[in-house]
C-alpha cells in the first residue's frame, strides 16, 4: 500500500493496516473510526498500533483526515485513544469551534458532536458559549483582535489524504 496526500481514493481503508502516523481521526471503509492505541509488547516496550473502534462515523467512510483540518481543529496526528477530555480545554474548544474547523472539516465535527452528545452536551451549545466568550474578550480588549485574517485557504479543507494501492 502506498499512501499519498492527494490523488484518487482507490483502496479499501482498514484501520489495522494504517500506519500509526495516519491512524487517529481516520475512518475505515466500513465506517469504523480508527483509534491509535499503545500496546505493551512482550519485551516490555510500548508500540503504537492502529485499531478499529466500535464507534461508527455517520457521514464519511474511507477517510484519512487532512493535515489542514488537523491543524485547524487543534488536533494531534499521534493522539492516542478517543476521549472527550479535550473538550474541557479552552484552547482546543476555541479551535474546534472555529469557522475554519466547523465549516471545512466534517469528519472531525461529526466525531466531536457524537462524543459531546455521549456526555450529554451539545457541541453547538458549547461553540455558542465559546463565541460569546470570544466576543466578550474582543469587547474588553478592543476591535484590533477581531481583524486578523485566516491563514487557511478554504479550498484546501476537507480534502482528505488519499490511499492508492500499488501491486
Amino acid at each position: 500500500m502506498v499512501i499519498t496526500l492527494r490523488g484518487v481514493q482507490s483502496a479499501i481503508i482498514k484501520c489495522d493496516e494504517l500506519p500509526a502516523e495516519l491512524c487517529a481521526f481516520s475512518v475505515s471503509s466500513s465506517a469504523n473510526r480508527c483509534v491509535l492505541e499503545k500496546v505493551l509488547m512482550m519485551d516490555g516496550t510500548l508500540q503504537f498500533e492502529c485499531q478499529s473502534s466500535a464507534v461508527l462515523a455517520e457521514k464519511l467512510v474511507g477517510w484519512i483526515e487532512s493535515e489542514e483540518c488537523m491543524n485547524a481543529c487543534g488536533l494531534e496526528r499521534m493522539a492516542v485513544g478517543m476521549s472527550t477530555d479535550s473538550l474541557l480545554e479552552p484552547e482546543f474548544t476555541k479551535k474546534l469551534c472555529s469557522s475554519e474547523c466547523r465549516n471545512n472539516c466534517p469528519n472531525i465535527v461529526d466525531l466531536y458532536i457524537n462524543l459531546a452528545a455521549g456526555e450529554g452536551v451539545s457541541l453547538s451549545s458549547m461553540c455558542e458559549s465559546e463565541k460569546r466568550r470570544s466576543q466578550n474578550v474582543i469587547k474588553k480588549y478592543g476591535p484590533s483582535l477581531s481583524t486578523s485574517k485566516s491563514r487557511f485557504p478554504s479550498k484546501s479543507f476537507g480534502t482528505p489524504a488519499r490511499i492508492a494501492t500499488t501491486k
